[in-house]
C-alpha cells in the first residue's frame, strides 16, 4: 500500500471518526436532555396535579365538616324542642293512649320541620327508654343492638356513660359498605322532664338519627366537578401518542385517564407499591411495546396514584431526526474531503518516492567498509532536492545530514563494540577470578559430624557477598559470611580483600569476635571509599556441636531442628565492619544439638521483591526453613532459593543471594 494511498485513507477515516463522533454525542446529548427535560415535567406535572388534589381534597373536607356542624346543631335544636313539648304534654295530659299519639304527632310534626331541607329529609326521631335502645337498637335506621361505633363501643356502654347534656356518635352499618349513621341521645332524667314537671321516669331518652349520605352530596357533587376538570387537563397535556396521563385508585386502577396505558398495564401494581412506599418513583421500564419512561406519584390525602408515561421511540425521536440530517451533511462533507485531499497527497508526496529510492540505495551498501561509508555520506545530498524551501526540502536536507552522521555514527559504533567486548572479557576474567577465591563447598567433603554446603548468586557480574569455611587448629571448622556494602568491581575488590584478611586473622588463632575486631582495624585503615561488610565469623566444634561466634551487623542466622524447630542467633557482637576503626567486638556461644543446621545468608535474599515491590521477608524464609527442616544443607538452600525463585517470578534481583548451611551429623 503506497504511503498516498495510506494518506488518504487517514484522511478520510479521521474526517468519517470525526463526523461519526459528533452524530453520537450528538444523538447522546439530545437523547439525555430530552429524558431529562421529561423527568423534569413529569415532576413538575405530578407535584401540581397532587397539589390540586390536595386543595380539592381539603375542600371536600370541609364542605363536609360544615355539612356535619350544621345538622348537629339542627339536630339538638330539634332534640330540645321536642323534649320540651313532649313535657308539656304529659304535664297537661294524663297517661293513656291518647297522650301516646298526641305524642307520636308531635314528634312527627318537628320532623316534617326538617324535611324541606335535602340534608335532614331522612331524620328519625324516637322517644324510648335506655333499655329498649340497647335490647333492640335503632330499626328505623337499620341499627342493631350488636353493632359497635367507630371507636368501637356497642350501645349499651354508650349509654352507661352518656352525659346529661346527650352526646353524638357515628355508626357503621353492619354488611354495607361507606354507610354511616349520626346519631344523637339525650337521656330525660328520672324525676322531672323540665322545672315544672311532676312526672318521673327511670331511664327516658330522645333518640335521633339520621344516614350521613345524603348530607355529602353536595361535597361530593364539588370533587366530581373538580375531577371533571382534572379530565379535561389531562386531555390537554397530553401529547404523547403511545403515552398516557391518568389517575388511579388504591388498587392501582384507573379512575381519570387519557391515552393509551395499555403498554404499562403490566408494571403499574408494582411501580404503584414503590410509589406508596416513597411518595414518588421515576423508572425506565421495559414493555412488550418497548421501553417507557414512567413516574407514579402517591396522592396520600386522596390515596390514589397520578402516573404520566411515554415511549422512548417517542421521546427520541427529535433526536433520531437531529442525527439523521446531521448525518447527510457528515456524507457531503466527506465526499468533499475525498474529492480535495486525494490529488493534493498525490501531487504533494510524489518527491518521496524518490526518497524511497534512496533508502533502497542505502540499504544495499555495506556498513563496514570504508567506500561504502563515503558513498551513504554523499548519495542522499546528491539524488534529493535540498535545495525546496518546503516540508519535503527540510526532509531531504535531513537525510542527508542524516547519511552523513549515520555514517560518523557506524564508525564510532564499531570503535565502542570493541571497546565492550574487552570490557565484556575483563569482566568474566574479574568473576572468575572472585568465583576461584570462594571455596567450593559440597555435600562430597563432609567429615565426621560436619557436612557443609554453600550458594551465591550475583546480582551483576560480579558481586560484594562473600562465604568461607577451612579447619582451624586442626578440629574447628571456621564459617565465614559476609555483605560488602555496594555493588559492581568496587564491592568485588573490597571482598576479596575481606576474604583474605578473615583466613589470615582465623588461622592466627583468634577468637571470632578477635579476628572481627582485627579485620575491621586493616579494612579501615586502607578505605578511602568508606565501604563497608556486614560480617557473621564462627569456629564450630565437629566433635561437641559447640559453636562461638561473632556477628557484626549481620542477618541473624537460624538454628534449624529435625522436627521443624526455628530459633535465631540474636546477640550481635558489635557494628559493621571497616567503617571506623577500634570497635569491640563481643564473642557468643552456642551448642548444636546432632541433626541440627545452621543457616546463614545475607540481606538479598529476605530483601528479593516482585513485580509489586514486596519483599520475600523472615516470615517466608521461616517457613521455607521448618518445610525442609530434615534436608541436607544443599537441598535445603536449592529449596530456598527455588522459592525466592518462585516468589519474585520474572522480576531480576536486586542483590546478591548467598547462604551458608552447615549440618551436625
Amino acid at each position: 500500500m503506497t504511503i498516498q494511498l495510506k494518506l488518504s485513507l487517514s484522511i478520510t477515516c479521521a474526517v468519517a471518526a470525526t463526523i461519526i463522533l459528533a452524530l453520537i454525542l450528538t444523538w447522546v446529548s439530545v437523547s439525555t436532555f430530552i429524558v431529562a427535560s421529561e423527568e423534569a415535567h413529569f415532576a413538575s406535572m405530578a407535584q401540581n396535579v397532587e397539589s390540586n388534589f390536595e386543595s380539592s381534597f381539603h375542600e371536600f373536607l370541609n364542605a363536609k365538616v360544615r355539612v356535619v356542624l350544621k345538622t348537629k346543631n339542627e339536630i339538638y335544636s330539634l332534640i330540645l324542642n321536642a323534649w320540651h313539648d313532649v313535657g308539656a304534654i304529659e304535664r297537661i295530659l294524663p297517661p293513656s293512649k291518647e297522650r301516646d299519639n298526641v305524642r307520636a304527632n308531635l314528634l312527627k310534626e318537628h320532623l316534617l320541620d326538617l324535611d324541606s331541607t335535602p340534608r335532614t329529609s331522612h331524620l328519625q326521631l324516637m322517644l324510648t327508654t335506655s333499655t329498649d335502645l340497647i335490647l333492640g337498637g335503632f330499626p328505623a335506621l337499620g341499627l342493631p343492638p350488636c353493632a359497635r361505633d367507630f371507636s368501637h363501643k356497642y350501645i349499651g356502654d354508650i349509654v352507661a356513660q352518656l352525659p346529661e347534656e346527650g352526646a353524638f356518635s357515628l355508626w357503621p352499618l353492619p354488611n354495607l359498605q361507606n354507610k354511616q349513621i349520626l346519631l344523637f341521645m339525650l337521656p330525660i332524667p328520672p324525676g322531672t322532664i323540665d322545672s315544672t314537671s311532676q312526672i318521673s321516669y327511670s331511664d327516658r331518652m330522645l333518640v335521633a338519627g339520621m344516614p350521613l349520605t345524603s348530607l355529602f352530596a353536595e361535597a361530593e357533587q364539588l370533587l366530581q366537578d373538580r375531577l371533571t376538570t382534572v379530565q379535561n387537563v389531562f386531555d390537554r397535556i397530553l401529547y404523547y401518542k403511545e403515552g398516557c396521563i391518568m389517575l388511579c385508585d388504591a388498587q392501582g386502577k384507573p379512575t381519570i385517564k387519557s391515552g393509551n396505558p395499555k403498554p404499562i398495564a403490566a408494571q403499574l401494581p408494582a411501580l404503584c407499591a414503590a410509589a406508596r412506599k416513597k411518595g414518588k418513583v421515576m423508572e425506565h421500564v421495559d414493555t412488550s411495546h418497548g421501553k417507557y419512561l414512567c413516574h407514579v406519584a402517591w396522592i396520600q390525602s386522596y390515596d390514589s396514584f397520578f402516573v404520566m408515561s411515554a415511549g422512548f421511540d417517542e421521546l427520541s425521536a427529535p433526536s433520531k431526526m437531529l442525527v439523521s440530517r446531521l448525518g447527510v451533511a457528515g456524507c457531503i462533507i466527506l465526499l468533499v474531503a475525498i474529492c480535495c485531499t486525494v490529488p493534493m497527497a498525490i501531487r504533494t508526496l510524489k518527491p518521496l518516492q524518490v526518497l524511497r529510492d534512496c533508502t533502497s540505495e542505502m540499504a544495499e551498501i555495506d556498513p563496514t567498509s570504508q567506500a561504502g561509508l563515503t558513498t551513504m555520506e554523499t548519495m542522499v545530498s546528491e539524488h534529493l532536492n535540498v535545495q525546496r524551501r518546503d516540508e519535503l526540502g527540510d526532509l531531504a536536507r535531513s537525510f542527508a545530514t542524516m547519511g552523513s552522521k549515520l555514517a560518523k555514527n557506524i564508525r564510532a559504533s564499531f570503535a565502542a563494540m570493541t571497546e565492550q567486548k574487552r570490557l565484556e572479557g575483563e569482566l568474566s576474567a574479574a568473576r572468575d577470578i572472585q568465583m576461584s577465591i570462594l571455596p567450593i563447598l559440597d555435600e562430597s567433603k563432609a567429615e565426621p559430624g560436619f557436612m557443609v554446603s554453600a550458594f551465591l548468586e550475583p546480582a551483576q557480574e560480579v558481586g560484594g557477598d562473600l562465604y568461607d569455611s577451612f579447619t582451624v587448629n586442626k578440629n574447628l571448622k571456621a564459617l565465614v559470611l559476609g555483605d560488602v556494602s555496594g555493588k559492581g568491581v568496587p564491592a568485588a575488590l573490597f571482598m576479596t580483600m575481606s576474604v583474605t584478611l578473615i583466613r589470615y586473622a582465623l588461622r592466627s588463632g583468634l577468637a571470632p569476635a578477635q579476628a572481627m575486631s582485627r579485620v575491621n582495624d586493616l579494612l579501615e585503615e586502607h578505605n578511602s571509599g568508606n565501604m563497608f561488610v556486614t560480617l557473621f565469623l564462627a569456629l564450630y566444634d565437629p566433635k561437641t556441636g559447640h559453636l562461638q561466634y561473632a556477628n557484626g551487623g549481620h542477618c541473624l542466622p537460624y538454628i534449624v531442628s529435625e522436627n521443624g524447630n526455628l530459633r535465631q542467633l540474636e546477640n550481635l557482637s558489635g557494628p559493621l565492619v571497616g567503617a571506623m576503626p577500634n570497635l569491640p567486638y563481643i564473642d557468643f556461644e552456642d551448642q548444636l544439638a546432632p541433626g541440627d543446621r545452621i543457616f546463614i545468608y545475607t540481606d538479598g535474599l529476605t530483601e528479593a521483591m516482585n513485580a509489586t515491590k514486596e519483599l520475600y521477608g523472615e516470615q517466608r524464609l521461616a517457613q521455607c526453613l521448618k518445610l525442609h527442616a530434615q534436608d541436607h544443607p544443599k537441598a535445603l538452600q536449592e529449596a530456598v532459593f527455588n522459592d525466592i525463585c518462585a516468589f519474585r517470578k520474572t522480576e531480576p534481583p536486586s542483590d546478591d543471594i548467598t547462604m551458608l548451611t552447615a549440618l551436625r551429623t
